[in-house]
């Protein structure tokens, strides 16, 4: 909902009253990314729950409790990561996506819609999927290890992966989150035309 609304507004924003022309595809994509890097403050700590949950076991609060014991700025671990791969995770779906779909609709009009949706769901699929895996992997180690016995910084975590695995370590379980994602792009797209006009109708 937050990325939704979020990228609602940047794209009003980014019209400037000008309701008569529409965003470009460029213009599309960044305000997709942004509504994407902002829903982070509230995705970020909520995955940092879930992945000390997932580690340690107990109750979200006895694991919310853990995580204040190390500070507030520890509720901030991994954001910067959580930012970047919602930022192209969204632009693939919300901006990509759509851009691709409509840009075939106008270029073959005889195309079916569907095909012109699983097309774009496919390139907006492996844009968000092997840009944005890098920084899921890094975030996951940096949020499972709040200790920092391991996983310290940003900069560190790179390293360390590197020298364990290679370019390789950045894309482990990827060819199955792209396949999850071209699926789940798909009815998000088909559902935002459906739901739009309905919610909207003064804007179609």
């Amino acid at each position: 909902v937050w990325q939704f609304t979020v990228n609602g507004r940047l794209k009003k924003a980014m019209l400037k009253g000008e309701m008569s022309r529409e965003l470009t595809a460029g213009e599309q994509i960044v305000a997709a990314i942004g509504a994407g890097g902002t829903s982070a403050v509230i995705g970020g700590p909520l995955e940092l729950i879930m992945i000390q949950q997932q580690r340690k076991g107990g109750s979200l609060l006895s694991a919310a409790s853990q995580i204040s014991s190390y500070g507030t700025s520890m509720w901030t671990r991994g954001l910067t990561m959580t930012a970047l791969r919602e930022g192209v995770y969204t632009g693939g779906y919300l901006g990509v996506t759509p851009v691709i779909r409509e840009l075939l609709q106008k270029s073959f009009p005889s195309w079916n819609e569907e095909g012109c949706r699983a097309i774009g769901s496919v390139c907006g699929g492996l844009f968000a999927c092997y840009l944005s895996h890098p920084c899921d992997t890094i975030k996951t180690c940096i949020q499972g290890d709040i200790e920092g016995a391991k996983f310290k910084t940003h900069s560190s975590t790179v390293s360390t992966l590197l020298s364990e695995g290679g370019i390789s370590s950045f894309y482990r379980g990827a060819p199955w989150r792209l396949f999850r994602q071209i699926i789940g792009i798909f009815v998000l797209d088909k559902a935002r035309m459906t739901i739009s006009p309905m919610l909207f109708p003064d804007r179609f």
